[in-house]
């Protein structure tokens, strides 16, 4: 048996698209919220689809909630905890930093998201961040001294200095990773 051939309508040519921002490049890209045509430059991908850059700018404006006053507790919040926190690189031991630096990174970014009412702000890891390492300051300052007062010459001295630049590395980047927005 022999199916008889279907007749298919014959395929239109459309004409070409070009993105809404760069008029000369030629695109078969769509916003999928509302249809603009985008070029790979500025088609910002997310798990469904990409979008275009105003309707990526409309999302990402949903997402900032911080106040003017989340900024200065979470700048108190950070000098506070990021002093408390510096106090782990005294304690001189590498596993220690590696395992407890991480974790004081995690409970200042959960302490601060959640005084400031777990409103997420553009640039809230920065100021938590930037706070964490100005508390972390004066052990630095500390540790500079017994490097350069002869306290701590040599190699003892360079490794409070390198466990002090290990643990403020490790807290920032878990502080990161846990209020940033992407």
């Amino acid at each position: 048996m022999t199916l008889p051939p279907t007749s298919e309508p014959p395929v239109e040519d459309e004409a070409p698209l070009y993105c809404h921002w760069h008029p000369k490049v030629e695109t078969a890209l769509r916003c999928y919220q509302c249809g603009t045509p985008i070029c790979t430059r500025c088609a910002h991908r997310t798990p469904v689809g990409y979008l275009c850059p105003d309707c990526y700018r409309g999302r990402q404006a949903r997402f900032e909630q911080a106040r003017a006053t989340d900024y200065v507790i979470a700048s108190v919040v950070s000098l506070v905890g990021g002093g408390m926190a510096s106090i782990l690189p005294l304690l001189g031991s590498w596993w220690f930093i590696l395992f407890l630096s991480p974790l004081a990174g995690t409970l200042l970014a959960e302490l601060v998201w959640r005084l400031v009412g777990r409103r997420y702000g553009r640039y809230l890891w920065w100021i938590v961040a930037g706070g964490l390492v100005v508390g972390a300051l004066p052990v630095l300052g500390l540790t500079m001294l017994r490097l350069l007062g002869g306290t701590q010459a040599g190699w003892w001295g360079l490794q409070g200095l390198l466990i002090w630049c290990l643990h403020v590395g490790l807290a920032v980047g878990t502080v990161m990773a846990r209020l940033r927005l992407k």
